[in-house]
């Protein structure tokens, strides 16, 4: 238990009542008390929800460690293009109940038909790619997204 509250940045505040932690840390609490059961899957619904820049970057940081340190596989449930585009791997979209994309994140936001029957839009990435003309959208996305990724 200690280490998974160490792990979430938690340890020092581990006697503190609840109603005391910041709304970042309520997240952690949350997210602590359900790694100690050591899941292979953690599905978070929109985990940045309500938060600012600060703490926005710290939630989506620790969700990287956490896949990449301990293994658990993370699944995101967001509208917030953005965020996945720039912090997830693979995008699933389901319309109408239905499966409409298992994709790469690029690929998926490289299609604006697909986006609009799922009833989301196109990123600012996408429409700067597509009013400078470039033909590899896709590509022009990864580049960016590997160029952020490796200035972090």
């Amino acid at each position: 238990m200690l280490e998974v509250l160490e792990f979430c940045g938690l340890s020092k505040y581990r006697h503190w009542p609840v109603d005391a932690l910041s709304y970042g840390q309520k997240k952690r609490v949350t997210i602590a008390s359900i790694l100690v059961m050591e899941p292979e899957l953690l599905i978070l619904d929109e985990p940045t929800a309500g938060q600012d820049y600060r703490n926005y970057t710290a939630m989506l940081s620790f969700i990287k460690r956490l896949n990449k340190e301990r293994g658990v596989t993370v699944m995101i449930i967001s509208h917030d293009m953005h965020l996945v585009l720039e912090y997830t791997t693979r995008s699933i979209v389901i319309a109408d109940s239905k499966l409409i994309a298992d994709a790469p994140m690029t690929t998926v936001f490289s299609q604006p038909a697909l986006l609009d029957t799922a009833n989301l839009t196109t990123t600012s990435l996408y429409q700067l790619a597509e009013k400078c003309n470039i033909a590899d959208i896709n590509g022009f996305m990864q580049q960016f997204i590997d160029a952020e990724s490796s200035a972090k």
